[in-house]
């Protein structure tokens, strides 16, 4: 019983030194953030539109800064209904909390109620944040 005490404490000990770096470590990961978003076919051109002249100029700025590592669209071929789909990647959710800040800010600055107009076309939205276990090749150091 004795012998059994002191495994149990070995692994809580472990758990706790060695737990915690851990998820320090899982949190400075790098992460893929993805918005889906559902779309009428008819309203697609529409919110590509917006992207295009809106958005896209200053998540390039974003990228460009170093705020993030790079974004993406990409738009429903064949599959399920998600059909307008957004993509960042980021050092780490620090760094994604404060380009996103950034960038709605800048986008409600320079165009304000792009973000009402747009989203009036989602049906549905959802989000997932994603860790990144493997890339190539590597985006660069900044």
């Amino acid at each position: 019983m004795r012998q059994l005490s002191q495994i149990f404490a070995i692994i809580f000990i472990a758990f706790v030194f060695l737990g915690g770096n851990s998820f320090a470590q899982n949190n400075e990961q790098p992460l893929l953030i993805v918005s889906f978003n559902m779309v009428t076919l008819a309203d697609v051109g529409k919110v590509n539109k917006m992207v295009d002249s809106v958005f896209a100029p200053i998540l390039k700025e974003l990228v460009d800064e170093g705020m993030i590592s790079g974004w993406g669209q990409f738009n429903h071929a064949w599959g399920d209904e998600w059909n307008v789909n957004f993509w960042y990647t980021a050092k780490d959710m620090a760094s994604f909390d404060k380009f996103w800040d950034e960038y709605v800010s800048r986008v409600n600055k320079r165009n304000p109620g792009s973000f009402a107009a747009t989203t009036k076309y989602f049906q549905a939205h959802k989000d997932n944040i994603y860790t990144i276990r493997g890339q190539y090749p590597l985006p660069p150091q900044r």
